[in-house]
């Protein structure tokens, strides 16, 4: 024990000796041009550079001119390796401490995270207002709520000062990120000139968003997720710089903007009309459409005819991803009739190389339920397709065994650049069977076909679907159609992730 004192107090000692040293040296480190000690801080994080203050005492106040001030009071969820946790009860304290020692010069990200009462939005301005009173801060993100996407803001929600934002000097925020509360654009507000990214996620919007986005001559990436208070979101003036668009789960009537730019997409909701005008770069493109009401259902209007309403729109993507449902209540044997009998488009998506579809299927017959043809009608669509990525669900109450016996091929046009396809969620129902044999016949430079019995949906309905998968009469039926068309035919099995591949007649496993 003597000895182990003995050698901590040689220790502090030693400390001791290097900070005189550091202090009483013709060196010091507050000597550093201050650009270098602003880079220094930069690099580090909160609590690193807290710790530099015991360094030297010309450092001792370094510290309040740390770049990135993020504080965090929720218990849940991950830190950014920038944010500091503070537990509820001393947020507001703490966060008062730190901006009344703070001088606010250099400030590059100020970030505020918690579920606070209304009652504490006094403090709420004071924080905003001393971020903007920076004029150099280009990020600032307020988030007062859980991070949920699929509900929208709470009824009393903290009003944010837009014009807060606005001054003499011109504007300086590049990033703006809102999440639970409410904004009142106004057309007078000029403090995103230099804006680039807007979030707007369950956010109240009271005025006019239009007026907003025109004065975002600049911005490159706008999401609107669970916003409310918008019921068209029709932009007349043209944003031209708009590289990222994403809205979800708002109840819109329409979407109408003018991107001659953009390269990514992504829209979830209900199918409404999307007018997206001068997209000649698009790049990726997600749709996810919630299921359709019964009316649209019993009129025979499918996923793919809302994708076709949209296809003036994206008709120069190069990669879509589309997640739609289907119900028991189609007719389904018109489904068939009508993909049969059907014409080629006049707008067509001749630029697309790779399609991935999410498709769920609530039946009770998955052997009678044809919508799945609507893959056949999709593929139509895009002549030049390389890729073909489909992922099924049939969420199937009664009944559900597989077909396997001898089916009719689905008459489809030439698939003459098709190579690769994969597909999930393969049971050998006689639809996906008859779907797949017509994809076969008809793709001459296909090269890679691989089934998948397991659901590989990202969002499963149900854990227990994966169960009691019939793997030897899908590698069966594998093998036969292998020999039929002459083709190789993966086929991944679960759980040990073993594959069979038939070639020629010849089984070859492999783990």
């Amino acid at each position: 024990m003597e000895d182990q004192g003995a050698a901590k107090i040689r220790r502090l000692d030693h400390h001791q000796c290097l900070s005189d040293a550091l202090e009483f040296s013709p060196f010091q480190m507050g000597d550093l041009p201050e650009e270098i000690q602003h880079l220094v801080l930069s690099l580090q994080s909160p609590k690193e550079a807290a710790r530099t203050s015991i360094v030297s005492r010309k450092w001792r106040e370094v510290w309040t001119r740390y770049p990135n001030l993020c504080f965090d009071g929720t218990e849940d969820g991950p830190t950014d390796e920038d944010s500091v946790k503070i537990k509820g009860a001393k947020f507001i304290e703490t966060v008062n401490s730190v901006i009344q020692k703070h001088t606010g010069t250099r400030l590059n990200k100020f970030s505020i995270r918690c579920y606070l009462e209304k009652n504490c939005s006094d403090h709420l301005d004071r924080w905003v207002y001393f971020a903007t009173a920076s004029k150099s801060a280009k990020i600032i993100d307020i988030n007062l709520g859980p991070q949920r996407k699929d509900i929208g803001p709470t009824k009393e929600v903290y009003h944010f000062p837009l014009q807060a934002l606005d001054g003499l000097d011109g504007p300086f925020v590049q990033s703006l990120f809102l999440t639970n509360v409410s904004i009142k654009p106004r057309s007078d507000i000029c403090g995103f000139k230099k804006l680039v990214k807007l979030h707007l996620h369950c956010a109240e919007i009271i005025g006019d968003l239009p007026e907003l986005l025109l004065n975002c001559p600049i911005l490159e990436d706008l999401e609107l997720i669970a916003c409310s208070g918008v019921a068209e979101l029709n932009i007349p003036h043209p944003l031209d710089k708009l590289r990222h668009l994403l809205i979800c789960n708002m109840s819109l009537k329409m979407v109408d903007f003018q991107v001659t730019g953009l390269t990514h997409f992504g829209y979830q909701g209900f199918v409404i009309p999307i007018l997206l005008h001068g997209c000649s770069n698009l790049e990726k493109v997600t749709i996810t459409f919630f299921r359709m009401p019964l009316a649209e259902q019993v009129s025979n209007k499918g996923f793919v005819c809302a994708i076709a309403g949209i296809i003036p729109s994206i008709s120069a993507v190069k990669e879509l991803h589309v997640c739609a449902s289907m119900r028991e209540y189609n007719p389904t044997w018109l489904w068939s009739l009508q993909v049969r009998g059907m014409t080629r488009p006049t707008c067509m998506l001749v630029k697309l190389r790779k399609l991935t579809c999410e498709i769920t299927i609530l039946t009770n017959g998955p052997n009678s339920h044809d919508g799945i043809f609507q893959i056949a009608q999709f593929l139509d669509f895009a002549p030049r397709l390389e890729t073909l990525e489909l992922h099924m669900c049939y969420s199937v109450e009664i009944g559900g065994s597989c077909w396997c016996d001898e089916s009719e091929v689905f008459p489809m046009r030439r698939l003459d650049h098709l190579k690769t396809v994969y597909m999930s969620g393969f049971r050998c129902y006689r639809p996906q069977i008859e779907l797949l044999l017509g994809i076969l016949e008809n793709g001459d430079v296909l090269e890679h076909v691989t089934i998948e019995p397991m659901v590989k949906l990202d969002k499963n309905p149900d854990d227990k679907i994966n169960i009691g998968i019939p793997e030897d009469s899908i590698c069966a039926w594998a093998r036969l159609a292998s020999q039929r068309f002459g083709k190789d035919i993966v086929v991944v099995k679960a759980p040990r992730r073993r594959i069979c591949k038939w070639v020629g007649g010849w089984s070859i496993k492999a783990k």
